[in-house]
């Protein structure tokens, strides 16, 4: 059993979607290591799964939203202490505290925001919702998550588009798909290794802000 996403325009911001059933997997082309996909209980799965998400939601309540707060305060105090320190010019306090402020805005705020953790627990509805967080106007994008990245793109890219395709083709994040043309290429090793470590300090904005934003226009064509 398998998902084919097919993409709404709910509003001009938000791209929701929905899921559509296509036919069965053909298990004879399963690889010998792979075989216990033919057996496996999806139906089972799915249930234990379900069950265990009403239980981890039904234990949501304060204690998330102070974790949330000891997170904003945490990387709010490292962007402090970069920005006040980076006139010192180029040194490894100021790198390092600018450097976590991005990274856990995005990754232990925005995210897990944008995957809609907070919609249920926190008090403020018109902030810490799925739907609201960083999108809407300038201002709102400028406090809670200005990043490389459209807030509304990155929505689409990452909570539709990579997770319901996880490690598939599909999945606009796989990486073993995305280098093959540089793996195959008839360059000698040391060259890829190059271009690669060229990625590691421009991939944000040379190629996941566009790619974001690609797939967001994607979604409002469909």
């Amino acid at each position: 059993f398998r998902l084919t996403i097919t993409w709404v325009v709910k509003s001009s911001q938000l791209i929701m979607c929905k899921q559509e059933p296509t036919a069965a997997y053909d298990t004879s082309k399963l690889a010998k290591d792979e075989q216990w996909i033919e057996k496996f209980d999806l139906a089972a799965f799915t249930a234990d799964v379900k069950r265990l998400g009403d239980e981890l939601e039904k234990n949501q309540g304060e204690e998330d939203v102070r974790h949330l707060r000891k997170m904003v305060l945490w990387s709010n105090m490292c962007g402090i202490i970069g920005f006040l320190t980076m006139g010192f010019g180029v040194n490894p306090v100021a790198i390092i505290g600018l450097s976590t402020f991005t990274f856990t805005r995005w990754t232990m705020i925005a995210h897990h925001t944008c995957h809609g953790g907070y919609d249920k627990c926190h008090p403020n509805k018109n902030k810490w919702n799925r739907f609201k967080f960083a999108i809407g106007s300038f201002w709102r994008r400028f406090n809670d998550w200005f990043d490389w990245m459209m807030p509304e793109a990155w929505n689409v890219e990452h909570n539709n588009r990579h997770h319901y395709n996880l490690s598939e083709i599909e999945d606009p994040d796989l990486v073993e798909n995305n280098l093959v043309d540089l793996r195959e290429a008839p360059v000698p090793v040391i060259v890829k290794y190059l271009f690669v470590l060229i990625n590691v300090v421009t991939w944000k904005w040379f190629y996941y802000a566009p790619n974001t934003y690609k797939e967001l226009k994607l979604a409002r064509l469909r």
